[in-house]
């Protein structure tokens, strides 16, 4: 079974542990703060991906149980004495009919690489422009998912980022740039947050 459900409720218990009263309910804008480190900046991506990832592909959170299982003892050593939580070593079954993240989430940073290609104003532009780049390049982004990303420019407004993805690692989203600038075409590595696209052009209506 997995090991990640057991981790996060392992560090929810750990928390209220620590905790001798009630704790206020906090709006969403101070529950989302991170501290401005690279350190907790990663660990909040990593928490999002890892929660996003035991929910709609446990397979990929088995291939690095190991790995998973020595961060949750090493988070769980930050207890103080008395208050460490031991993590069981045989799981219960995991919740199938678990809701989908929340939107908050939808756009929050990503583990995985994506490159990004072009920009567009509107969800409908962008699509065009992603068929035509898998026209023109499918041995490239064949089997590729298209991202949007929205990026706010200093006196030009919002525009959707067309991104492509995911890559596991900065190399490989590297190496299909390559291929694309040799052909003319513009390309940049960038992480792989963002919405569908399949997901934003179902329901947009520009």
């Amino acid at each position: 079974m997995k090991r990640l459900t057991v981790f996060l409720t392992a560090l929810a218990v750990a928390g209220c542990a620590t905790t001798t009263t009630p704790t206020p309910a906090v709006d969403a804008a101070s529950a989302a703060a991170v501290a401005p480190t690279r350190n907790a900046q990663l660990a909040d991506a990593m928490s999002r991906e890892l929660a996003h990832l035991a929910r709609f592909d446990p397979d990929a959170v088995d291939a690095v149980s190991p790995e998973l299982h020595a961060l949750a003892n090493a988070v769980m050593a930050l207890n103080a004495p008395g208050d460490a939580v031991e993590l069981p070593t045989a799981p219960g079954p995991v919740p199938t009919d678990l809701p989908p993240p929340p939107e908050a989430m939808a756009d929050a940073p990503s583990l995985y690489h994506g490159v990004h290609l072009a920009s567009y104003r509107r969800t409908r532009t962008a699509q065009r422009g992603w068929d035509e780049l898998v026209l023109e390049h499918g041995d490239v982004l064949a089997g590729l998912e298209a991202r949007l990303s929205e990026a706010e420019i200093a006196g030009q407004g919002t525009y959707l980022r067309l991104k492509a993805g995911p890559f596991d690692s900065a190399a490989d989203a590297r190496a299909v740039c390559q291929q694309l600038m040799a052909a003319g075409d513009y390309c940049a590595v960038v992480d792989f947050s963002g919405q569908r696209m399949a997901d934003m052009a179902s329901t947009a209506g520009d």
